[in-house]
């Protein structure tokens, strides 16, 4: 066992010592360990894998057909999907300062009574802007609210009101009632 303190040293923590020469007394109670095979003394060759080639007359036809197939998933969806929505009833033109502008499409009402819009923006300050309907030219009820980006926004909102008793629109910033579009 002093064979042990003479490898490990002595700055080892209390009981380790012990430790240690328990585990080296296993050791040599096992014996060393069996020798390798001869047959183990050389790695075997590993597999080599067999490549099937694709012939290249098919190469063409199998990018033709995933194209083709591609195509009619396409068609499909745009058939199914009822082509790019449904036409506008009414679209509304507003303009502001500057170049500012924007279109509204009024679509059919749906089932719960609401009108759907979808109002396309452009030329206003990056910000969040509210869209009102007007009666004698004041704010009346609103439509919701959406933030612009620079270039064109383009944003999904509705009206829940009759809008025969209304006559306008606008879009006013968010917080604020003086309209930078109008109808």
């Amino acid at each position: 066992m002093s064979d042990l303190r003479e490898i490990v040293g002595d700055d080892l923590e209390p009981g380790e010592l012990e430790r240690l020469e328990r585990v080296h007394a296993l050791l040599e109670r096992a014996g060393p360990p069996p020798e390798l095979s001869p047959a183990m003394a050389v790695a075997p060759e590993p597999p080599t894998a067999r490549i099937v080639p694709f012939p290249r007359r098919y190469r063409y036809t199998a990018f033709a057909a995933a194209a083709v197939a591609a195509l009619a998933l396409f068609g499909l969806g745009y058939v199914v999907g009822g082509g790019g929505g449904p036409d506008p009833l009414q679209t509304v033109a507003m303009s502001g300062p500057g170049a500012a502008s924007a279109q509204l499409d009024l679509f059919e009402k749906d089932a719960a009574g609401n009108w759907p819009m979808e109002l396309r923006v452009s030329g206003l300050p990056a910000g969040t802007y509210e869209l009102w309907l007007t009666r004698d030219g004041k704010l009346a009820e609103p439509c919701g609210s959406f933030a612009v980006a620079d270039g064109e926004t383009r944003v999904p909102l509705n009206a829940p009101y009759k809008l025969r008793s209304f006559d306008g629109w606008v879009v006013v910033p968010a917080g604020n009632r003086e309209p930078v579009l109008t109808t």
